[in-house]
Parts: C-alpha cells; structure tokens; sequence
C-alpha cells in the first residue's frame, strides 16, 4: 500500500480590474486598443532615426508605413525609446513577438489629485537672509507642470523683471485653439506642450470640448494645471483675496523659475490623464532641459508595480530622475485611511498635505447671544434669520431628517431660514444639501461634521459654514429650547499666525506603502489646504482669477518650489541628495484623522517641509541608478522586468540584496522579528571638517544601535557608512511604533524617522511557503537542530485549553483560577442583570438554570406569555424574567407589525438573535464543546455565569432593528420596579445627540433614574468610529463602553501558484468548511477591480476565486456582502477581498469562502496574477491561535470621543471585548451554526462589562454606579496584559488614547480590589446639569422634584469623574476631585503624574493619608498650558499608589487660544 498523499486542491485567481483606467468611475470600455510598444533605453542619440525605426516597426505588423502613421499615436525617443499606436488584441500579440520589443502594453488612465503658505513655511520675501534670496528665487531653474495646462493671461505668469530664457532649454511652444506660441509664451512660460491622442485613443470618441469646456491647446480650462503652476512659480500679485479672505501678495514658491506646461489631462469625467500621454510628456521633458517635475496626478488602490509601464509615472520618473530630474508628486486623497498613499517608488518625491496657521473662524450667533465660531466653505454676509427647526414636524425616528445627506425639505419652511444638518459622510453629503436648502429658498446652511480644516466647496454664491458635532449639538439644543430659533451669520474673518496650528489634512493619505512597506511613503508633507492661487476664469468658483483650493495636488506644488530654489543653490545636488534634505529637516506636527492624533512618518514622512533647513541641512544620503536597481533586485522584480525599465540588461546579484539597505533617508523594518542590522551612508554638505554624534529616539517596542556613534569628516573624507542595529524581546504582533537617528554637529541637525512593527507570527507580512517539521526531540536534540545551518527556531510543543468565549480567560477571569473575581463573586449568583433588546431565545443551552438555587428575593418581575413563548415552559432559575414592550414602536410606525414578514414574534422570543447573544454573553451558563464552523473550540459561557437574566424586549424586527424612545423609558420603569442590579443596552441614536434631560432620548431620561435607584446602567458606546465625536450615551450616569479586540486571530494560509503564502484574516469563518476543487486557469480579464462596483461574466468566473479591492469604509459588511453574492452568482468558489486594515470580520454569504486581507498583501497577490497566465491559489482551513503573538487593539468601528455634547465628559468610559464574540444565537440567524454565532460591535462589548459588574455587585453590594464605575475606569489596562501598549485600529492606526478606551480595556481583578474610588450621587449629577445650562425647570422634569441650580455658577470640571478632560484651556486651570478608601482603613497614597505634552499639572495635597475616621480626601488639580497656538488633545493621568494599588485617572487637554465659542462682545 503506498503512502497517503497530501492532495492541494488549487483554484484559479481571476482579477477584476479595470485595464488600471483607474480615474474613471464609468470605466472606458475594453473596445480602446491604445497600447504601449517599450522598447526599453536609447539604442541610439538621434531622435528622427528613432521614429523612423518606430514607423518602420509597427509596418511590418500592419503593413504599410502609410497604415502606421495612422495608427501611431506616440513615439518614444528621448529619456527612453517606444511608441504608443492603436493596435487591435491580435495586432498587439504580434508586435509584442518582435525583436527588440521589450513589453506590449495597454494603455490606462490616471486622474488628478485635486498666501500664507510661504511664509508659514520661512520664505517670507521680507526676510533678506532665507533661501528664496540665497537662491535668487530659483531664477535660471525650470519647472515643468504634468496637469491641464495653463491660463497664460493670470497675472501669475507675468515674466516682468525676469531675464533671457535659460540657455540649458531646448523645448518648444506649442499653439492651439486660443493659445499662440507667440503672445501666450513668455520669459515665465518658456515651454508649453499638449498631449491628447492617447486619452483621445482611450476615450474612443471625439471630445466634446464646448460641452467639457476644453480646449485643444495647452489652455487650461479646469484652472487646476493654473491652480498648481502659480503655486510653484508665480510672481508677486499684490491685493489678491477670495471673497474678501486672505487678503495680500500672493505668490509661488520659485517667483523667478520659469515654467514649462505639460497637459495631458482632459476636462471629461472629472479629469483624465492618459498613461501613453504621461509618458510622451516625460519623453519631452527629458528632451527640453527641465530641472524639476510637478505632477498632482494619480491612480488609485491597487497600485501598479514599479517596473509596470502601466503605472505612466513611475516608468516616467525612473527615465527623468536617472537624467537629474528632480520629480515631486502628490501622496492622494485618500486620507486618513492606511495603505492609501500612491507614487510610491523611492526615486519620487512624494507629497502629504498639511494645513498651516491660517483660519477662517466665522462667528454664529444665536438668538440667546452665544456665539460659536464654525469654518467657512462659502463666503458669507452678515445675515440674521430664523432657524428652520425639523422637530416641528411629525419625523418618524427611523427617518433621518436632520442627515446632510438624506435632507428633504419642505419649501414653505425652509424659505428665508438657515439650515442646520448632520452629515458623517464625504464633501458631495454638503454640496447636495445646500442645493437643496437654496432651491427650497433657504439662506444659508450650517453643516456639522467630522472635525477637519479643508473649505469643501458649496453652491457658488450660498453661505456654508462648517462645524464640528459639539458645536453643532449645542446649536441644536438652542433651537429644541426655543418656539422662535434665530441666528446671524457674520462675515469670516481671516487669523494668521499664533493662536492656529498646522496639522496633516485629514484627506492626505497615508502611509505604509502597500507595494514595498519597507519604503517609506509619503516623504514629506507641505501646506495643502485652503491654497489660495491663479485659475481659469472658468472655474466656477474663481474669483477675480483667483481660488481656494484643497488637495495634495496644492500642496505638490509646494514642494516643486522648494526643490527649484534648492536646484539654484546646489546644481550639482542630485535628486535623492535634494529628497534627503527636505525629508531630514522637516518639522513635526498633529495629524488630523479619526481620530486626529500627533502625526506620524506615515501621515508625513520627515514633517513639513523646511526649506531653509534644507538649503544647508549638514548630511544627505545620496542615492544613483544603481541604487535604484538594487531596490528593484530586492523587490524581486525578474532581470526581464528591470532590464525593461532600464534600458540596460540587467543581472541581480545571486543573493539579494536587503531592502532595508535602500540608502533612504528613512528607515522603516515593516517585519521585525528578533533582530536585524542595517546600513546607511551619509555624505557631508556642509564644513569639510564635521563631528557629527548620534542621537537616538528608540521606538518603544525595541532597542536601537548605531556604529560608529560619531562621524568624523574632513577634506578626503565625505562619505561614511554606519550600521544599525534593531533588537526587540517582545512576541506579540504589534502596530508600528516610531523613533528617529538624529546626527547633530552642533549646527545641523539631520534627522532620519524610524519605524518598527515586532512581528512574532508574520499574521499581516508574507512569507514564500512554508518550511519546517515537527518531531519527538529530547532537549539535547532539540538543541542541535537548533544550531544547524538553515534553522531558523526549534520551540516546543505546547496544548492550549480553548475557551470560545477567549474574551474572559483574556480579562483574568478564567473558571480554572480558584481565586479570582469569578470565584470571589461566586459567579455573581443573586445578581439580577436585564437586558434591553430584540428579546431572548429560550431553548439555548446557554440558558439552562441547572445548579441554580431559587430566584433572588428581590425580584418583584412577571414573565409575561406572548407568540411561541410560554412563560411556565420558557422562564425559569435564569431567564427569572421577560416583558416585550411594542406599543411605543407601534405608534410611531403607523402600521401594523408583520411578523411573518419582518420573521418577528409578538413576545419576548428573540426574532434576530441579538438579545440572545448579548444576554449569554452577559451571564450565560457553561456550555461544553462550543465552536464556530469548527474555530474557538471549547467551551462557552457568560461573564457571570450564575447571575439571573429579566429579558425587556424593546428592539423589533423593523428596518433593520429599531427601538422606540417610549417603549426603552417604558422598560427602564419595569426594570426599577422589577428589581434588577445591572442594565445592559446595546443601543443608541447616531449624532446629533438628545440632551440629557430630552426624554426624547429615553436611555438617558431613564437610566437617570435608574442610577437614583442604585441600578448600574452599561451602555455600548457605538460602531461609528473611528471618527472624532461619534460616541453615544454620554451622560455621566452612564457607563458607556467602547469595543477592543482580544488575543485571538484566525488566521487563513493563501497559497499562490508561485509558492508564496500569505497569513491573512478570515473574512467569513463559515468560508473554511468549504471543499476547493482543481480548476482550469484564467487569463487576465479586465474588468472593475472595485467590490462595490463587481460586475462580471459568468463564463470567466464559474469555479474561480475572485480579487477585488475597496477603499469604502462606511459600510464594508455590505460592500463584502454584495461582492460574494455576485461572485457566487457567477459561479465563483471565493472571494478575496482586499480593504483597509481592520481585525472585525464582516459577514458573507453562509458557506461561501470570503477571506479579508489588506492593501499590501492584496497587492502582492495582483502582481502575481499579472505574472502568469495562469494564476491559481490555494485556500487552507483557517487555524485558532490565543495569546501570544495576538495583541489586543481597539476596534475600527468603536465610536470614538471626545463627547460631542460634553467635552469635559470624558467618553467612553471603559473598553472590553467586542470582536469575533461567539455566544448564542437564534436559529432564525442566518449565520448562526449549531445555536451559536461570532459578530463584533459595541453590543457585544457592553454586556462583557454588564457581566463584570455583576460580580463587582457580588462581592461589594453596597458599592453605587458611580463607584463601580470608578473601580473599572481607573484600574484599566491600558497596556496589554503582557505590558505592551494597546493600539487602536483607526485610519490611520495609533496607539490608543482615553478617547478611544475611556481608562483602559476592563481589568476586573483590579476593579474588585480598587483601593480609592470617586464616588457620585444624584446631587452630583444635578450639579452637573446645572453646570451645562440646562434651564430649572427642564432638570426639574428630569429628577422628579423641584430644583434650584445654586447662583454661583458650577464648574462641569469639578464633576466627581475618575478622569479629567478639559476642553478649551487657555492658560490655568484648577478643577477639584474627591476620592473614598474603599481599601484597608490606614492607608498613605501618593500622586504620581504623567502630564500632557506642553502642560504642568500640580496636584495638592500630593500625599492622601486615611485612617478609621478619615475615608475621604478631597485635592485639587492644577494644569497650566504653555501653548500659544490652538492644539489638539493631549493625554497623561493622574495615578494615586499606596504600594499596592494603582488608581489611575486618565487626564486629557485641549489648549484653545481661540475659542470656539465666544460672548457677544
């Protein structure tokens, strides 16, 4: 018999995609047969010799010279030699079987990346001493401009002043419709080309150019080639503004380099630029004599690779930067999404875009004479009009009324009123509601969204102002307050300089590089937002010639500036030595984001640029071709494929050379196991005799090296080389952490930015295969073949005890610990837990009262019967309670509720299984031999496994799960009654918030007064991170809980055909069980590569699994969702969809294979199917892995802080598990299997801290909410039970801070034993409603009882809150705090503090002492600012120790010079 083989079933990978015609959102169909004849280098000088072989070429396949001529659309012969021709499919085989043709190509698409700045950035013409005047403002330096041409008559482009045209230019002017050479070149304008046959090839029909409003010439119609070119090299225009803003001398950052216009983007669909036109004007610059290139153009996620002709601007700027060629371009917008920045090849200048210290406040004032400053998007006049208030009329609330987006609104309400309105979505959310609002007569519109600074465009002419969710919550409680809501809207002002902080725009996107990570990208930052430049008169929203424009492409042209006075300074510096200095002598800022954050090299490289840092920056690490190459040979590009780019043959050495020895002037080691050791050469621009001595910022994660630690420089020494040498200890997957090697001499200060990721299990890098073996080994043994040649590691077996619910064995709380919480609790026996929600599924497992004593004695509930829900049969020593509350839903609704439709039961029988779920999760009973289509094995259960359950039903089948405010207040009434310890809601309303004394709200009306009654209320904090100010259930009262991961990963093994293996995420756990079969190969078929816009041929899919990417972050469950379904449709066995990072697993279609991986991997994985013509994978089962080397992270879509009703009221409270929870599960679940189910959200973290509060209440039942809270809060992880530091999934990702986690991931250990606590009573929350203005008789109809708020006003700092959050500090503060022992009687505890950056925080007392009679302490925080500008938050804590405990409170602080709220005066 032989032996038994390993079968590897492999299936074909088909790629969607769309020919990479990236820009168009209406793909140009496959009928255009543009293609790319490369050629590779120059065979020889002469170019007509070159095009005369090119005709001669492209003859012999179609016949005739004659029929070539026709057909060529390009030829190649300057930086390199080819042509571009229209070819059919059989045509294009043909030529690509010549000799001498390198690669045959389809052509593709790209699309454009849409005065303070100067002096913002140290290049004030005032100044006699910087580098504009060092470097005679780039006079002699040429810049050429890749955009949509010019608009020769702005002023801009005037050549008064200048001199003769540089002797080094050999290019020409070109005429064309309304533009003549002769009139509309100038000294300024030296060169001005248009290229169009390719796009017109592309584009397969004639353009249209009056319906486009283009011209055929090098004129520019957008404005945005205008827009960019005057931002690089305009002259001095005295008295510009835009609608009266930024009034002064605008300029570009080069007055008197000289431009040369390349257009090879169209005004059609939004902008396109063609591949075969990017390439022929890089063609021509190379030829003409350019110093610098400015392209503000892009393609999107995937990329194409380096060495992929396709890709236009990569294969360009090789050719342009080997010929000294400095090429800048911008990173995109696609912000603040990882793994979106584009351009990513190390020879490219790659730009991210910052704000700078200039704002717009525009002042809104209310008819009780508060006054908020928002953000102008439309200039404004001052108005004074009424409010248009949607409360007025009957608006179901399931109907988003107030949502920018969704706005439909009543003409005879709207006519004369301003328009206040919600939006989370893009700048198109705002433009299509201030249509709307003007069309209905309407007078302006106020828009409150996610904070940023980019002026988004409105109608032209209509006044918008922009503001964040706080103050556009407060704006809406005004007008609830009042029958007659006015507000005057005064004119912008404009605020340069101190008190306004640059930040990274929230668009710019962002690094890591998802084709070479190892690559730092972007390189550096430059202001990109709100530029105010020259345009075309046909901009709509020009005026006088002039815009405000926001993009990467503004902030491109920027740094073309500076790299021309650069050129003018240094002309013998090369491109990489020009990169080095602007990247090494950047300056550090905030990012904005989602949260903002302080920047980091991802969001900017080296910072914001520093141009006269620059100009004399003391090292620069230099780089040529070779050194490229060596990139390219590291990358593993093929010796074909690099020889193509080239030009040359080319031969990579046999062992490889490292990409970390790229002669970057970054270093980033994206994969860091142990240890690594890499080098770097710098040489010396600066004094020949140089000491240069090293100093480090080591990343957290590890420790850093560097020899020599001292360089010595001299006349015959200019170059030295140092070695670096990174070690880390730590065997958890982390996030990358940031550090920075500085050489300093005294005078110069260079330095580099420094990343890491610790990666023990490669869960998110690549490896080829997979090599190793296990066997039975003595210790001796497994030591020798440790030390073999080849051996990477040798590691002992180990067997893990699975629990399905991990998430209580990661918080400490295991059954097999005898002393524990769990324990200490006894389970949390007697504790009764209700749960408002869809209900409960009675006959689960999970609910089985075996081994429980009789119903607490405090229980006053009722089980009540309803459709298939016997109380006698489904009520028992657990489920002690269960009430469905409808008739609120019913009301609002207006119709009846069809059960059978909606799949609903008119009981407390759980439809959906979500209050199934939450409620074993919760307190669910021990269940053996639990898993997930075969993953989490083991066994499950609640976090108090003995405490009862009384179910209120209030969430109903109804447009996706609704939850009437009367049918909750209605609940929260029985639950008081009832007898219950601990409420559970997973629920909550998406912003604008309620107030917390609107009973429209419910939960916050009714846990109010739930909390007066002792009755702990957890709320979740929401799923619509992670964007700023979008946490629910705010009110202090309430315990409010973000949602974390845990440590474990299912990781799902992809094998390609080459062998290479990626450990990604599983997207869908139910895909596993799937049985692959062997399939027949697939060649490329181009199609859309976007998720959410699949469409395929059912013929090319049936048994292939699928790739496809997507940037939307909205609602990726539906966009995977979708996608599965049209592949499976199409007969498809997979789908693989690659998107932004996250670890939350979205669901797919029931028994389909959907498997989640990120940019980086997705497109590693296209490069590959690009590769061969028949490209297959191979899918493995997914595998469980628990504790190292998973680390925990706040979840993606966990809502995060600040409050956006109260600042001060730091939310969320507290983090717990929330990702991939497998509890119960109703039958009637689509995804459920055998009774149970995995879903991630805030609905499931709440009832992991409902479940811990449970067993605070067992072991210390007389503690209040207030001092359960405190417990949790102030005794958080906030490293990782294995003392790492707990990132925060976001966009980018960053290590967590209190606006993401409250105080930390729930410890509950440390929560039963909290040594001090900051206790609350109803009197404090009073004082606290007094403290935010609510009138006497709105907190009365609150409380119940009559109430006066005291004549001195109430600091809301001074709330007893165990955190600090203080929202606007100008220069001091002192808030008070009082804390209760709670631990031994004779306690001495001492202040330790972190404070936040540029703050000093003093705390008196600074030692607390407690005895039998003291058990109270009051102290007193001072926090002191040393900001002048505006910032973000910044964090740090409070931490009171006695040795034993650590109670720690987290402090947060916003500095606001300028406040975003003012009095009349």
């Amino acid at each position: 018999m032989g032996k038994p083989r390993l079968i590897c079933a492999l299936v074909c990978l088909l790629l969607f995609l769309c020919g990479q015609v990236i820009l168009m959102i209406t793909k140009v169909e496959a009928t255009s047969n543009v293609h790319i004849v490369y050629l590779g280098g120059k065979q020889h000088d002469d170019p007509m010799l070159k095009t005369d072989s090119h005709h001669d070429l492209l003859a012999s396949v179609v016949g005739s010279k004659e029929i070539a001529s026709e057909l060529m659309v390009y030829s190649y012969k300057h930086g390199f030699s080819g042509f571009a021709a229209k070819l059919s499919e059989s045509q294009a085989q043909k030529v690509a079987e010549l000799p001498g043709v390198v690669r045959v190509i389809p052509n593709s698409l790209h699309r454009l990346q849409t005065t303070r700045s100067w002096d913002f950035l140290g290049l004030s013409a005032h100044s006699p001493v910087n580098t504009l005047h060092n470097s005679s403002m780039g006079d002699g330096v040429i810049i050429g401009v890749l955009d949509t041409g010019i608009w020769p008559e702005a002023k801009a482009f005037s050549d008064k002043g200048l001199g003769p045209i540089p002797s080094h230019w050999k290019g020409v002017c070109e005429s064309g419709k309304r533009f003549k050479a002769k009139s509309h070149c100038n000294k300024k304008i030296i060169g001005a080309r248009w290229f169009v046959e390719g796009f017109l090839a592309e584009y397969g029909q004639p353009l249209n150019t009056s319906g486009n409003r283009e011209f055929f010439s090098p004129r520019d119609a957008s404005g945005h080639g205008t827009h960019t070119a005057s931002t690089a090299a305009g002259t001095f225009i005295d008295n510009v503004s835009y609608k009266g803003l930024a009034l002064g001398t605008i300029r570009g950052g080069a007055p008197r380099a000289r431009l040369a216009i390349y257009k090879v983007c169209w005004n059609v669909l939004g902008g396109q630029c063609s591949s075969a036109d990017i390439l022929k004007a890089f063609d021509e610059a190379i030829h003409d004599g350019v110093d610098v290139l400015s392209l503000s153009i892009g393609s999107s996620i995937p990329l194409f690779s380096d060495i992929d002709e396709r890709d236009g601007i990569a294969t360009g700027s090789f050719h342009a930067v080997a010929k000294g060629i400095t090429v800048v371009c911008g990173a995109a917008n696609d912000g603040p999404f990882a793994q979106t920045v584009q351009n990513t090849a190390p020879w490219i200048l790659t730009v991210a875009a910052s704000s700078m210290d200039r704002a717009f406040p525009t002042p809104i004032t209310l008819g009780n004479n508060k006054t908020f400053l928002g953000i102008l998007i439309h200039w404004l006049i001052t108005k004074c009009n009424v409010f248009f208030d949607r409360s007025k009329f009957h608006c179901p609330t399931w109907f988003p009324c107030s949502v920018c987006q969704f706005l439909s609104v009543d003409n005879s309400m709207v006519a004369g009123k301003v328009v206040l309105c919600f939006t989370s979505m893009n700048p198109g959310a705002v433009r299509s509601a201030s249509e709307v609002v003007k069309e209905a007569g309407g007078v302006g519109l106020i828009v409150a969204k996610n904070p940023s600074e980019a002026l988004y465009p409105c109608t032209d002419g209509f006044p918008c102002v922009e503001v964040d969710y706080e103050i556009g919550t407060r704006i809406l409680f005004y007008i609830r307050s009042t029958r007659s809501p006015v507000v005057k809207l005064s004119p912008s002002k404009t605020i340069v300089g101190k008190p306004v902080l640059a930040k990274v725009a929230h668009f710019s996107s962002r690094g890591p590089n998802s084709i070479a990570p190892a690559i730092l990208k972007p390189d550096i930052a430059a202001p990109g937002v709100n530029i105010l430049a020259a345009t075309s008169p046909l901009d709509r929203f020009q005026d006088g010639g002039y815009v405000m424009h926001s993009g990467t492409s503004m902030a491109t042209p920027h740094v073309s500036g500076i790299a021309a006075l650069l050129k003018a300074i240094h002309p013998d510096w090369s491109p990489a030595a020009i990169k080095s200095a602007i990247v090494t002598t950047g300056f550090p800022i905030f990012a904005e984001g989602s949260p903002q954050k302080l920047a980091d090299p991802f969001d900017y490289g080296g910072g914001i640029a520093n141009p006269n840092g620059a100009a004399d920056p003391g090292l620069v690490y230099d780089m040529g071709t070779d050194d490229y190459v060596n990139y390219l040979c590291a990358m593993d590009y093929n010796n074909t494929a690099i020889s193509r780019l080239t030009g040359k043959p080319t031969v990579c050495p046999t062992e490889g050379p490292s990409i970390l020895n790229i002669n970057l002037p970054s270093i980033t080691i994206p994969n860091l196991r142990n240890s690594v050791v890499l080098t770097r050469t710098v040489t010396n621009v600066g004094a020949s005799n140089s000491i240069y001595r090293v100093v480090i910022e080591v990343p957290f994660c590890c420790s850093v090296s560097v020899e020599p630690h001292v360089l010595v420089f001299n006349h015959t020494t200019k170059k030295i080389t140092f070695s670096v040498t990174v070690s880390t200890t730590y065997e958890v997957n982390t996030g990358y952490f940031f550090g920075s090697i500085t050489w300093i001499d005294g005078v110069h200060t260079v330095r580099s930015p420094f990343k890491e990721m610790a990666s023990e299990l490669m869960v998110h890098s690549y490896k080829h295969g997979f090599s190793g073996f296990a066997a039975k080994l003595t210790e001796s043994q497994a030591q020798k073949v440790a030390q073999l040649p080849g051996v990477v590691r040798v590691i002992p077996n180990s067997f893990h005890k699975l629990q399905t619910t991990r998430s209580w064995d990661f918080l400490g709380l295991s059954s097999h610990s005898p002393v524990n919480a769990l324990h200490n609790s006894s389970m949390g026996d007697g504790i009764i837990i209700g749960i408002f929600d869809t209900g409960i599924w009675p006959e689960s497992k999970a609910f089985s009262d075996e081994g429980l004593g009789p119903i607490p004695s405090s229980w006053k509930g009722a089980c009540e019967p309803g459709k298939q829900f016997d109380p006698k049969i489904h009520c028992n020593r657990k489920i002690i309670g269960a009430r469905w509350i409808i008739d609120g839903m019913l009301a609002d609704y207006g119709q009846l509720l069809n059960t059978s439709g909606n799949q609903e039961f008119l009981s407390p029988r759980d439809a959906n299984g979500h209050g199934t779920h939450l409620a074993s999760t919760a307190a669910g009973a021990f269940v053996d031999n639990v898993s997930y289509k075969g993953l989490g094995l083991g066994t499950a259960r609640g976090g108090a496994p003995r405490a009862r359950l009384a179910i209120y039903k209030v969430c109903w089948s109804v447009f996706g799960g609704w939850c009437s405010a009367a049918d909750v207040l209605k609940a929260f009434d029985e639950a008081i009654h009832d007898g219950v310890d601990v409420l559970s809601l997973s629920l909550g309303l998406p912003p604008p918030l309620f107030s917390d004394i609107d009973k429209r709200g419910g939960i916050d009306f009714g846990s109010f007064h739930a909390v007066a009654n002792g009755i702990t209320v957890v709320c979740s904090a929401g799923n619509d991170g992670p964007s700023a100010q979008t946490v629910l259930n705010t009110a202090p009262w309430i315990l409010s809980v973000a949602a974390s991961t845990i440590d474990r990963a299912f990781p799902t093994a992809i094998t390609l055909g080459n062998n290479e293996t990626f450990s990604v995420f599983l997207h869908s756990s139910k895909s596993l069980r799937f049985g692959f079969l062997t399939t027949s190969c697939l060649h490329h078929y181009f199609q859309n590569s976007a998720c959410e816009y699949l469409s395929v041929n059912a013929s090319m899919v049936a048994g292939k699994v699928v790739l496809c990417f997507t940037t939307v972050t909205v609602v990726p469950a539906v966009i995977v969702l979708s996608a599965a379904e049209v592949v499976k449709e199409a007969g498809g066995v997979g789908l693989i969809v690659a998107k932004n990072p996250s670890n939350d697993m979205y669901p797919c279609i029931n028994g389909f294979p959907c498997i989640e991986v990120d940019y980086e991997i997705g497109t590693r994985m296209l490069y590959y199917i690009r590769s061969t013509s028949f490209p297959v994978v191979k899918l493995s089962p997914s595998k469980t892995i628990v504790g190292k080397p998973v680390l925990a992270k706040v979840a993606h879509f966990s809502s995060r802080g600040p409050n956006s009703k109260s600042p001060a009221i730091l939310k969320p409270d507290i983090a717990a598990p929330g990702v991939n929870i497998l509890a119960a599960a109703s039958p009637l679940d689509t995804f459920q299997d055998g009774g149970y189910v995995m879903h991630s959200g805030t609905s499931m973290a709440a009832p992991h801290v409902a479940g811990i509060v449970a067993l605070l209440k067992g072991i210390h039942p007389d503690w209040s909410p207030a001092a359960i809270k405190s417990a949790l809060v102030t005794t958080a992880w906030t490293n990782h039970p294995s003392g790492f530091p707990i990132f925060a999934e976001g966009s980018p990702q960053k290590l967590a801070n209190p606006f993401d986690f409250g105080g930390g991931i729930a410890n509950p250990n440390g929560a039963a034993d909290p040594g001090l606590v900051y206790d609350m009573g109803t009197a404090d929350y009073i004082n606290y409603l007094c403290a935010m203005d609510y009138n006497i008789t709105a907190i009365s109809r609150l409380t119940g009882l009559p109430t006066v708020c005291p004549y001195e006003e109430l600091s809301i700092l001074d709330v007893n809150l165990p955190s600090i959050t203080i929202p606007n500090l100008r220069n001091s503060s002192t808030l008070t705090r009082t804390v209760t022992n709670v631990g031994a009687s004779n306690s001495i505890y001492r202040a330790v503090i972190e404070p936040p950056f540029g703050t000093s925080v003093s705390v008196k007392p600074n030692v607390l002492v407690f005895n039998n009679k003291t058990k109270k302490v009051t102290f007193t925080v001072t926090v002191t600012t040393a900001h002048q500008v505006n910032t973000g938050y910044f964090f740090g804590s409070i931490t009171w120790t006695d040795g034993v405990h650590t109670v720690r409170s987290p402090l947060s602080v916003r500095t606001e010079i300028l406040q975003p709220y003012i009095s009349e005066n």
